[in-house]
C-alpha cells in the first residue's frame, strides 16, 4: 500500500486520528531556580509568583509554578506538546511583561525541540547564579533546523561566573571560537554537533551535543509566484461601475490598466503582476468572510460572467489572480447551517460541532466559542454568525475540495489565500495548531496540485514565526504571510533602528524554504499603514522600500500606494479607493454599507500620478525595479554591517547578478558609509556601482578585506540600490 493511499485511509478513520493525536501528546516539566533571586531580594516568594510564557500558550502564561520543597526551585508540568515541535519560551513574574522577565526584548527567547514524555527543562531564572556556583556549560541557539547558508547565533547561557569560552562547530564557519556569543554560518546540508567548554580559574565544564543541528538543502528553483508582486483588493470598495454605491467586477476590470497595462515597456502603471481578491462569494456580511455558497459570486459584485471577464482581462495583462478561500467556517445563513439547526438527525448536522450542553470554555483570545441554538450548542470560533465547519465529517472535506476544483478548473483562477489556517481541526480543547489541522493542509495542497499543478496557496497564520513555519513544512501550504516581519518593519521605521529587523530577516531567511513567505506592511484587518506611521510620507516610503527589496513575495493592500488613511473599526480601514478628489471610486455618502470616503483628498491617484515625488510614484519605481531585477525576486540574501548604526544594508545575488541595498533608518543624512561582512559576500577587487533607482553617475569602489566604503550622501529615511559590475 502506498504512503499516500495509507494517509487517505487514515483520514477517513477520523476517530482513530483523535485517539492517535491525543496519545502522541507529551508533557514537559518546567523548573526554574529562583533561589538566587530570593537571596538578592529581587523576588518575594511570599507575594509574587512565576510562570512560563511561550509559543505554546500565546505568550500569555500557563499557570503559576509551585515550590513544594521550599528550596527556591519552582515547577509546573504542562501537557499537550507534540514530540519534535520547536517551541520558544521564557519565564516572567506576576504575569507581566515589565522588564523583569527573562532576557527582555524581542528575539531573546529560550528555544527547545520537544522530546520524550515527561522531560524536564531546568533553568536558573535569567541564567543568573550565585558567584560561587559550579560551572555548568549551557547555550541557546537561534535555530536548530535551518537551510544551508544559514547564519546562526549562539547565546551562552552557562551557569556560574565564566571567564573563558571554547566552542567547536562541526561543519560551521568558523569551526572554533572563543567568543561568548559567536555567529556561525553553515554552508552545506547535514547534521552537525556542537561543543562548548567554559572555564573559570581551574574549573572547566564541557557540554557536547551530538547531531544537534540539522542543515537542510536550499532549493533555489523558485516558482512563478516569487516573480510576482500582489495587490490585495476589497471589491466592494475598489470601483463602482454602475452608481449603486457598491464596487463590482466591471469596475475592477475598468481599472486593470492602473495596476498593469500589459505593456512591459511602460512604467506609468503600478507594475502589479498578481491580485488577491478578498472574499467574492455570496456571504452574510459586507466583508464576505461568512460564506453562504462556495460556488457562487456575491450578487452585489455582478454575475459569474462578469468575474470571468475580469479574470480574462487580468490574464491578458500578465496578472495572476487568487481569491480568498474561507473554509474554517461559513455563514449561519448558509443552507448547510439552516438545515443543521433543525435537529440531531438533520442531513447537515455533522457539518458542524454540536453539544447537548454548554462545554463552557473560551477560545484562544478569551472569546466565547460555544453558541446556543434550539437547545443545543454549536462551535463558532469567531462569532455566532460564523459556525466552524467540522472536518471530522468526511463530507465537509469533499464539498470544500469540490469547491476548490470549481474555481481552479472551471473558472481558471491561479490559487487561494487561505483564511484562519490555524483553526481547521479542533482536538478536544486544543483549538489551534493541531495535528489534524496540519494533516488537513497536507491533503488540501496535494489535492490542489493534482487539480492544477501550477496553482498555489498562501496561508493566514496570524502568529509568530516559530509557529507559522509548521504550516509551511512537510508540503502543508506553499507559503504563509510573515506577520512578525511586518511588525519588525513597522518598529524599525518608527524607531529609526535596524537591529531587531536584521535579526528577524535573518531568522526567516534561515527557517523557511528558499524565499517562501509573504511580505507586507498591513492588511484589511489592521490599521492603515499610513496611520501606523502617523501620516509620515517619508516613513511609508522607507517601509515600502524595505519590504520591496527584501526576500519574500510582496503584497500591497489597495490604497496603500497613495497614502489612504483609516483606523479601526474595520469599515474604516476598508474605505473606497481614492481615484480623484470627487468621485471616491463612485461612492457617495449614504451608500448601502459604511464605505464613507472621509476627508483625505490630498491622497488620490489623480493628484499623485504625475508627481514624480509622490508616494504613488515611489511605489511604481520600486515595483518596476523589482519586476526588472531577478536578484530582488529570486536572489540570495546576506546582511552587511556598517559603521553607521542607522544603516540597514544587504546584498541580493542571483546567477552572477549582485545588488547592494542600503537603507538609512534614521532622519539624519549618512555620508560615506563603511560596510563590512563576516563571510564571503562580495569578491575582492575594483567594482562599479550603478544606482538603479536614479540616473546618478556610476561610482568606482574597491572591495578589500571584506569591506567596502560607498562614496555617497544618503538622506534620512532614504534608500539606494546599486548594481555591482566588475571593472576589467
Amino acid at each position: 500500500m502506498s504512503h499516500k493511499l495509507l494517509k487517505h485511509l487514515i483520514i477517513l478513520l477520523f476517530p482513530c486520528i483523535i485517539a492517535t493525536s491525543v496519545s502522541s501528546q507529551v508533557s514537559i516539566i518546567f523548573q526554574v531556580d529562583l533561589s538566587y533571586q530570593i537571596e538578592q531580594g529581587t523576588f518575594n516568594k511570599d507575594t509574587e509568583w512565576v510562570e512560563v510564557a511561550g509559543t505554546f500558550n500565546g505568550w500569555n502564561g500557563s499557570g503559576r509554578f509551585k515550590d513544594d520543597t521550599g528550596n527556591g526551585i519552582y515547577e509546573l508540568t504542562i501537557d499537550g506538546f507534540q514530540k519534535g515541535d520547536n517551541i520558544a519560551y521564557k519565564f516572567r513574574f506576576n504575569g507581566q511583561w515589565d522588564g523583569r522577565e527573562e532576557f527582555p526584548g524581542l528575539g531573546n527567547d529560550r528555544t527547545h525541540t520537544v522530546g520524550e514524555d515527561g522531560e524536564t527543562l531546568f533553568h536558573w531564572y535569567n541564567n543568573e547564579t550565585p558567584p560561587d556556583a559550579d560551572l555548568i556549560a549551557d547555550f541557546n541557539v537561534s535555530l536548530r533546523e535551518f537551510y544551508e547558508e544559514g547564519i546562526i547565533s549562539f547565546d551562552d547561557r552557562s551557569s556560574g561566573t565564566v571567564t573563558e569560552w571554547a566552542w567547536t562547530f562541526e561543519g560551521g564557519t568558523p569551526n572554533i571560537s572563543s567568543a561568548k556569543n559567536p555567529v556561525v554560518k553553515y554552508e552545506d546540508p547535514g547534521t552537525y554537533s556542537v561543543q562548548l567548554t567554559v572555564k573559570k580559574g581551574d574549573q572547566t565544564n564541557t557540554l557536547v551535543l551530538e547531531d544537534y543541528l540539522t542543515v537542510l538543502p536550499r532549493i533555489e528553483n523558485t516558482p512563478w509566484w516569487n516573480e510576482t508582486v500582489f495587490y490585495e483588493i476589497f471589491v466592494r470598495s475598489f470601483k463602482d461601475s454602475n452608481g449603486d454605491g457598491i464596487g463590482d467586477f466591471k469596475g475592477l476590470t475598468q481599472q486593470l490598466d492602473y495596476l498593469n497595462d500589459g505593456d512591459p515597456n511602460t512604467t506609468d502603471d503600478l507594475g502589479i503582476t498578481g491580485i488577491w481578491l478578498m472574499p467574492i462569494h455570496e456571504a452574510g456580511s459586507y466583508h464576505g468572510y461568512d460564506v453562504i455558497d462556495y460556488q457562487s459570486v456575491e450578487s452585489d459584485f455582478g454575475g459569474i460572467a462578469d468575474f470571468k471577464e475580469f479574470l480574462e482581462e487580468a490574464h491578458k495583462r500578465g496578472i495572476k489572480v487568487i481569491i480568498d478561500f474561507v473554509i474554517n467556517h461559513n455563514s449561519s445563513q448558509s443552507d448547510w447551517f439552516k438545515n443543521a439547526v433543525t435537529g440531531p438527525n438533520a442531513e447537515y448536522r455533522n457539518f458542524y460541532r454540536w453539544s447537548t450542553s454548554n462545554p463552557n470554555y473560551n477560545g484562544p483570545w478569551g472569546q466565547r466559542v460555544w453558541h446556543e441554538k434550539n437547545g443545543s450548542y454549536y462551535y463558532g470560533l469567531f462569532w455566532d454568525g460564523m459556525p466552524d465547519l467540522n472536518y471530522q465529517e468526511p463530507r465537509v472535506k469533499e464539498e470544500i475540495f469540490k469547491a476548490a476544483d470549481f474555481w481552479l478548473s472551471d473558472i481558471g483562477i491561479d490559487g487561494f489565500r487561505l483564511d484562519a489556517v490555524k483553526y481547521i481541526v479542533e482536538e478536544d480543547r486544543k483549538l489551534e495548531d493541531t495535528q489534524g489541522t496540519y494533516q488537513f493542509w497536507e491533503d488540501f495542497t496535494e489535492h490542489v496540485k493534482a487539480t492544477k499543478p501550477d496553482a498555489f496557496s498562501v496561508g493566514e497564520a496570524w502568529t509568530n514565526t516559530n509557529s507559522v513555519i509548521n504550516y509551511v513544512k512537510e508540503d502543508r501550504i506553499d507559503y504563509c504571510f510573515e506577520f512578525d516581519l511586518a511588525w519588525n518593519i513597522q518598529q524599525a521605521v518608527n524607531e529609526g533602528r535596524a537591529d531587531n529587523l536584521y535579526a528577524q530577516v535573518q531568522k526567516i531567511y534561515n527557517i523557511y524554504p528558499h524565499l517562501q513567505y509573504g511580505t507586507f506592511l498591513a492588511n484589511h484587518d489592521q490599521n492603515r499603514i499610513f496611520d501606523t506611521f502617523n501620516k509620515s510620507e517619508s516613513k511609508i516610503k522607507l517601509a515600502a522600500a524595505l519590504y520591496l527589496t527584501l526576500p519574500g513575495i510582496p503584497y500591497l493592500y489597495y490604497g496603500e500606494e497613495i497614502g489612504m488613511s483609516g483606523v479601526k473599526p474595520d469599515e474604516d480601514i476598508r474605505r473606497p479607493m481614492q481615484w480623484d478628489n470627487t468621485t471616491h471610486a463612485g461612492f457617495t455618502t449614504g451608500t448601502p454599507w459604511r464605505g464613507i470616503p472621509g476627508s483625505f483628498t490630498n491622497y488620490n491617484v489623480e493628484k499623485e500620478t504625475t508627481d514624480p515625488t509622490s508616494l504613488l510614484s515611489t511605489y511604481r519605481d520600486l515595483i518596476h525595479l523589482r519586476n526588472q531585477e531577478k536578484a530582488l525576486q529570486k536572489g540570495t540574501y546576506e546582511a552587511l554591517t556598517s559603521d553607521q548604526s542607522k544603516l540597514f544594508a544587504f546584498v541580493r545575488a542571483y546567477e552572477g547578478e549582485e545588488l547592494l541595498v542600503v537603507h538609512n533608518m534614521g532622519t539624519s543624512e549618512i555620508n560615506d558609509p563603511k560596510l563590512s561582512w563576516d563571510f564571503a559576500t562580495l569578491a575582492e577587487g575594483n567594482r562599479m556601482l550603478l544606482d538603479v533607482l536614479s540616473e546618478a553617475n556610476p561610482l568606482s569602489v574597491t572591495i578589500a578585506n571584506q569591506q567596502l566604503t560607498v562614496p555617497i550622501t544618503l538622506a534620512g529615511r532614504a534608500t539606494k540600490v546599486f548594481k555591482l559590475t566588475q571593472i576589467v
